[in-house]
């Protein structure tokens, strides 16, 4: 090699041990061991692979359809929502209510426990449960071809007319409430709708509906029919009834025995709700 250099072999000779090695292992670690499954027949060569990487080489499903997105409603209660609710205009909703008086009764007070009482109720409440109907978030052949007959400002309009109206379900809106019902309460509906109960996640009835409290688009229980109420429990609870926007009234009302739901539509809908309250 000359007078400067001296001619060594194992230089090239641990590089090519080295480079033989990193052969044999991968061959060993990614091809051939990864193959081999406990219960099942050899795997292909990409699965091998992808298994001695530590990832999965199944694309399969992301390439498979996906179902629709199912939500609940489409209403959200952004300012633009809010906006249009205010906007109803009570002469307007007088005329469109005609449509409602043979169900729902003159002035909002049906004579039957199958519809509800419209009459008092939130108005906000009445916007949401319209467009509901109108997108089938919520079943019902008559409500979904008057919901498809009415616009959106007609909403509006019949849900401030009904709101305007007394002698239907009472307001809880900045209502306030006596202390004194807790989880000792041994009323089951006192305790239900002022305490709830912690450990089935049940929360207070009263928190969303009144009385002492208020939720965006929750209809106020007092005055209402107490079958309907119940019948409306029963549908949460089974499923039927799916549009509400967290799914807290699925969620509250299958941990409710059908005992507890007939005790809280009477509380409320004999009217003891407001009598609680010292109304």
């Amino acid at each position: 090699m000359g007078l400067s250099k001296l001619y060594n072999p194992w230089v090239q000779i641990s590089w090519g041990l080295t480079a033989g090695l990193l052969v044999i292992a991968a061959l060993l670690g990614f091809v051939l061991l990864s193959r081999e499954q406990q219960n099942g027949p050899p795997l292909e060569l990409w699965s091998a692979l992808c298994r001695g990487l530590g990832i999965t080489g199944d694309i399969g499903p992301a390439g498979e359809l996906r179902p629709p997105l199912a939500t609940p409603t489409r209403i959200a209660w952004t300012s633009a929502t809010r906006t249009q609710v205010a906007s109803g205009n009570i002469k307007r909703g007088e005329f469109v209510a005609i449509n409602c008086t043979a169900c729902h009764g003159e002035q909002g007070v049906s004579a039957s426990d199958q519809f509800p009482r419209l009459a008092g109720m939130d108005a906000a409440a009445i916007y949401k449960q319209l467009d509901d109907f109108r997108t089938g978030k919520r079943s019902s052949g008559v409500m979904q071809a008057i919901a498809h007959a009415i616009s959106e400002q007609g909403s509006a309009d019949v849900a401030a007319y009904y709101s305007s109206l007394s002698n239907g379900t009472a307001p809880s809106i900045n209502e306030r409430l006596r202390a004194g019902h807790t989880l000792r309460e041994h009323d089951p509906a006192k305790r239900l709708a002022f305490a709830g109960d912690p450990a089935r996640g049940i929360a207070p009835c009263s928190a969303c509906h009144g009385p002492g409290g208020h939720k965006l688009g929750g209809p106020s229980l007092q005055g209402q029919r107490p079958a309907y109420i119940e019948r409306q429990l029963a549908g949460f609870a089974q499923g039927v009834r799916r549009n509400d926007i967290h799914q807290q009234m699925r969620t509250i009302a299958t941990q409710l025995t059908p005992h507890e739901m007939r005790v809280v539509a009477e509380f409320y809908g004999t009217g003891v709700g407001a009598q609680t309250t010292g109304r």
